[in-house]
């Protein structure tokens, strides 16, 4: 009986076993289907497929992962991986973020960023540059405002540029006579300011016999007296300086001290010494410079710093320092500064400086300076504010800094 039970159900078991090694090769041959990307991927994708149409550049530097910015002369190589400029770009691009506040615009590998990104760094940078300005004004805003002593001039103490002594007449070399090759010659009224013809033995020395002697003298026949010298100092072949004499003693030398062919010093001298000069000091052919001295000693110093033929700054010396100066400031023609000195240590040092800043052609601010060791400071000013010759305010000033403003006119209060 249970053989008849059995016989049928094996052909039923075998045919199931053949349905699932077919399906197991279908599924085998036709593989499992790709699961679908999350919707962020797909937006991704959009993002660079629009970036490799606006800025390729960028993209083709973010995916070279060995590929870093080209070399400056300022970069730092231990940031280079992470500062790639593709990078960068499409991080702002994504994000609408750039770390701006770290990146100097002044950089040379700011050329990697927008125009957008530079401007906006420079402007960060503009404004922290205006910000420390305005900090730097605020400091002295509130301290007051206090008018220096003026500088001295250098070439009012430079022996050099503006001898304070009087140098003494120029002297001739003493040379034997037999050097020179003597003749006798006419010179006639007016060319060297002579009112009268005058005869007289030219000596000339030509050492190099080139024709281009280096030394002329001129004797009076008459009065054997030494009248006129010319010199080449310079041994160019050019005459450079020429003394006249009176009574054989040095009396004017005019001199060329650049080679231009042009006089541009002139010296007065009497009793052996130098009495006045007169420099054209920029070589222009107009007289800006005049010296006087007296008793051996620089008295007045005068200056034409425009060439308008007018003196606009006269400096007064007493034992060889400056004791006052006037000065034209506007060039108008009136001095409107006037300024006096003392002598503390053996410095000159401003004690008083008087004003017209009214342009006037009289005073209306009158300071007064005080100096203690080597600082010369503020110690108090008087103002006309008005102009009616009466003092309106006065202000005083310890260390420099104002202490007490007086004002006598409460109308001037205000100011």
């Amino acid at each position: 009986m249970a053989n008849a039970s059995t016989g049928p159900a094996q052909p039923a078991i075998a045919l199931s076993c053949c349905v699932l090694v077919c399906l197991v090769l279908a599924c085998a041959s036709t593989g499992a289907p790709e699961p679908s990307r999350p919707e962020a991927d797909t937006g991704r994708e959009r993002q660079r497929g629009v970036l490799a149409k606006t800025t390729p550049t960028a993209v083709t530097a973010a995916t070279q992962t060995g590929n870093p910015a080209p070399k400056t002369d300022v970069q730092d190589s231990a940031n280079a991986g992470d500062a790639r400029p593709g990078r960068m770009l499409i991080y702002s691009a994504i994000t609408g973020h750039v770390p701006l506040d770290e990146l100097d615009p002044d950089d040379p590998t700011t050329r990697y960023r927008t125009p957008a990104e530079r401007e906006a760094a420079r402007a960060r940078k503009i404004e922290a540059e205006i910000e420390a300005e305005i900090a730097r004004e605020n400091r002295l805003a509130v301290e007051p405002e206090v008018a220096p002593p003026p500088a001295a001039d250098p070439a009012a103490v430079d022996p050099t540029a503006n001898p304070l002594s009087a140098p003494q007449a120029p002297q001739l070399r003493e040379l034997p006579g037999s050097l020179f090759e003597s003749h006798e010659v006419t010179i006639p009224p007016g060319e060297w300011q002579n009112r009268r013809e005058l005869t007289v033995v030219r000596q000339t020395l030509d050492v190099d016999d080139d024709g281009a002697p280096e030394e002329l003298r001129y004797t009076d026949v008459s009065s054997g007296q030494l009248v006129r010298a010319e010199l080449d100092r310079d041994f160019d072949g050019r005459l450079d300086t020429w003394i006249s004499y009176e009574n054989g003693e040095p009396a004017i030398q005019v001199i060329d001290s650049n080679g231009d062919a042009r006089a541009d010093t002139w010296e007065r001298y009497t009793g052996g010494q130098l009495e006045a000069r007169t420099v054209d000091r920029d070589h222009d052919g107009v007289k800006d410079t005049f010296f006087r001295y007296d008793g051996g000693e620089l008295s007045t110093l005068q200056r034409d710093a425009n060439n308008d033929g007018t003196v606009d700054r006269v400096e007064s010396y007493q034992g060889r320092h400056r004791a006052r100066t006037e000065e034209d400031r506007t060039l108008n023609g009136y001095m409107d500064i006037w300024t006096r000195y003392a002598v503390i240590d053996q410095r000159e040092v401003v004690t008083h400086i008087e004003r017209d800043t009214r342009d006037q052609g009289k005073p209306d601010v009158f300071e007064t300076y005080e100096t203690e060791g080597e600082e010369t400071l503020l110690a108090r000013k008087e103002e006309d504010i008005d102009g009616d010759g009466n003092i309106d305010v006065v202000s005083s000033y310890e260390d420099g800094r104002l202490v007490q403003r007086a004002i006598s006119d409460e109308a001037l209060s205000p100011l």
